[in-house]
């Protein structure tokens, strides 16, 4: 989950801090506490082999290993976050795998949008992806409506769009300890948003005893 950021650079700089720091550890924490709720979420996607993904934030790289189930190391993986502590980790898989179709940026993610997809393609990838998987971040993230607004844009017509994050509508002692940890809002209408947004939506919320979602849709 992302550290929760209100646009300023202090915001941003602290929330860089705090994942960088965290890296070392959070696969252990991702791996025994997301692992059903990711293998599911990762389904949903419904991709084939040449197909790109982009992921955001993709962390420590713990999904590369879910996308290339279905992938088999062909196609694009693009994976985005803004911690350099985390995208080390990313790179770390990548090369003992050795993995060929995966591309690790640090960016912010509100810059992720048809112009920025534009300028990376380059002519050299699809300007258009089959398939976004946000998960743990939007929770986070300032701007979290553009945000999804943009990973959409950028979907081709048809494409799929998967969201793993939290919601608890009246957080208690349980979204204030999850908060403490994430440094996010768990009370955000993140799927509901993106109900507004997609075709065959789709939302399970029951992962963890409740408050973790998946949620996933079809750009029209």
């Amino acid at each position: 989950m992302a550290t929760k950021m209100d646009g300023t650079e202090e915001a941003q700089k602290k929330a860089i801090t705090y994942y960088d720091k965290l890296s070392v550890i959070y696969d252990f924490i991702s791996n025994w506490y997301y692992k059903k709720a990711r293998k599911y979420a990762i389904s949903e996607l419904k991709i084939n082999r040449e197909n790109t993904v982009l992921n955001l934030p993709c962390g420590t790289g713990e999904n590369l290993k879910y996308f290339q189930k279905f992938l088999q190391n062909s196609g694009n993986i693009i994976g985005i976050d803004l911690s350099s502590g985390m995208l080390a980790q990313a790179r770390k898989k990548v090369e003992a795998n050795n993995y060929k179709n995966v591309h690790l940026i640090i960016e912010n993610a509100t810059k992720i949008d048809q112009d920025w997809m534009k300028d990376f393609s380059n002519g050299n990838f699809p300007e258009k992806v089959d398939a976004v998987f946000c998960d743990l971040g939007l929770s986070g993230l300032p701007e979290w409506e553009n945000i999804i607004d943009n990973m959409i844009s950028i979907l081709r017509p048809g494409g799929r769009i998967v969201i793993l994050d939290w919601f608890i509508e009246d957080p208690g002692l349980k979204g204030a300890f999850v908060k403490w940890i994430g440094k996010g809002e768990v009370n955000r209408p993140i799927y509901q948003y993106l109900k507004t947004k997609v075709s065959d939506f789709k939302v399970v919320d029951s992962f963890n005893f409740g408050g973790v979602f998946v949620a996933s849709g079809t750009k029209p």
